[in-house]
């Protein structure tokens, strides 16, 4: 008799009666027995962990620093597209895009997360998930749902405070002294997706991270633990239940959490929430140049060894920097006798400055000579002040020196300034006048000109003035040129570009 049978879909034989229990047998190896008395399942036994080395809970944590950490909503009136934005799509599409000069506000909502810094109701968050909201609800664990004010915004650090009424709300606290290193475990609180209260856990994968958040000047700590939309301006914790972190910001390709993500530090974010909730905004440092770091050719031109430091592009006359004797082309090295390893460690350094405070900059020229400049530190001005001062420099009393403008060709056009000449990278002794704005529906638009653009030339002529200019288009006109020829600088580069006259 035959003892073989086939499984169908596995193809393979299946031995039975005791050609399996000899297969058995040798399988268990010797002194194991396999029969039908002994076929039974064993339970496995649970045990405690014998070692350190096991993965560490984190439950008590959770338990314990999860009340101080709430929801946040936020809701926004959008008028949606105006009417000269409708124009410009399909009719047969408007309806789906509502709008126009008319249309009844859409409310917009979002969703981020907060923590409580004290017991009568502080919170604090990230600027991002708050700014431009009309409304804003915190939800705590408890369920409870409490309306929220604004305090104070920091948008160059992505830091904002705000505020519920009420007393004996559990907080927790910025450890800003703590020694973070890279592997140690951190655990995140959120409200990821709008799902509230999830805890998330990993490793200090980096710290020290520049530029991240374009402007921003905080040396992120970079961490592994999830972190996706809505666990923004939740709290970052070690093993000690510490805040070491406010997470803002993750770099993903899909939009998702793919293991890094980025908290603002516990020493940056303590200092402005307190600036935040005394005066209600930031007042940071500012000497007036504008930066770039050095790459290793660059900085064997200045006789360095290491391309550390930040070289100077351009200053604007009249800031601190420009009175005290700072020029284009100096490389920053130090400052009060720190090395600098980057313009962006220089930024948040003069950041970090105080107001009317002296500080020392070590300087190598051109030349590859060393200097020592003193500088006074300045407040640093809004970023609306800061774009006229980039275009038009300030006087004595540091106000923006804003000429007049005249319109022609669809352009607003005033002078040439020398902080529009140091930004351009002019000479001193190069004329031109400076575009102040562009008619979005003229032809300079379409050509390519730009705010902040400078015209040295048109036609064959240099030109010193707005009003110059202006003749010269007349007396193209009058001579039945149907084009002008300009000669444009840009921060990107200078190149002709023709122009029509009607």
């Amino acid at each position: 008799m035959n003892n073989k049978k086939e499984l169908g879909f596995l193809k393979r034989p299946i031995m039975t009666g005791a050609a399996a229990i000899a297969l058995g047998i040798a399988a268990f190896g010797a002194g194991q027995v396999l029969s039908p008395h002994n076929l039974q399942a064993q339970a496995i036994k649970a045990e405690a962990p014998k070692s350190a080395a096991y993965l560490p809970s984190f439950a008590d944590l959770v338990e314990r620093v999860s009340p101080a950490v709430v929801a946040i909503e936020v809701s926004q009136k959008s008028k949606g597209p105006s009417e000269d934005d409708l124009a410009q799509i399909p009719p047969e599409w408007r309806k789906f895009f509502g709008g126009g000069d008319n249309a009844k506000p859409r409310i917009v909502q979002g969703a981020g997360s907060g923590f409580f810094i004290s017991a009568d109701g502080y919170i604090a968050t990230n600027n991002h998930v708050i700014e431009d909201a009309d409304k804003i609800t915190v939800t705590l664990k408890d369920g409870r749902e409490l309306p929220a004010k604004v305090i104070g915004r920091d948008p160059r650090t992505d830091v904002a405070v705000i505020k519920v009424e009420g007393n004996n709300f559990r907080f927790v606290q910025f450890e800003p002294d703590t020694n973070v290193r890279v592997g140690d475990w951190v655990v995140a609180i959120g409200n990821p997706f709008g799902l509230g209260g999830t805890a998330t856990a990993g490793i200090v994968s980096a710290i020290g991270r520049e530029r991240v958040g374009g402007a921003n000047i905080s040396n992120f700590i970079q961490i592994d633990a999830p972190i996706n939309p809505g666990n923004s301006g939740g709290p970052t914790f070690d093993m000690a239940g510490r805040v070491i972190g406010i997470n803002t910001a993750i770099v993903s390709r899909s939009g998702g959490n793919d293991g890094i993500g980025f908290a603002v530090p516990a020493n940056t974010a303590q200092k402005v929430v307190n600036d935040l909730i005394k005066n209600g905004v930031v007042k940071y440092g500012w000497i007036g140049v504008s930066i770039g770091d050095l790459n290793n050719d660059l900085a064997d031109t200045y006789g360095l060894k290491e391309a550390k430091g930040a070289v100077v592009g351009s200053v604007t006359p009249n800031a601190p920097a420009s009175k005290g004797g700072l020029k284009r082309g100096d490389v920053i090295v130090a400052i009060n006798g720190q090395s600098i390893a980057s313009s962006t460690e220089l930024t948040r350094k003069i950041g970090e400055s105080s107001v009317g405070s002296n500080v020392k900059l070590d300087v190598i020229d051109g030349a590859g000579k060393k200097r020592v400049v003193n500088i006074t530190i300045a407040a640093r001005p809004d970023e609306k002040k800061l774009a006229e001062i980039s275009q038009y420099g300030v006087d004595d009393n540091g106000a923006v020196t804003a000429p007049a403008t005249t319109d022609v060709m669809g352009l607003s056009l005033s002078p040439l300034t020398p902080a529009a000449k140091a930004r351009l990278k002019l000479g001193a002794n190069d004329n031109g006048v400076l575009i102040t704005k562009v008619d979005d529906d003229s032809v300079a638009a379409q050509k390519g000109l730009s705010e902040g653009d400078a015209i040295l030339l048109v036609n064959n002529t240099e030109i010193t003035n707005p009003s110059q200019f202006k003749d010269e288009v007349a007396k193209a006109k009058k001579d039945g040129k149907k084009f002008i020829r300009v000669f444009v600088v840009t921060n990107g580069g200078s190149g002709f570009q023709t122009l029509p006259i009607e």
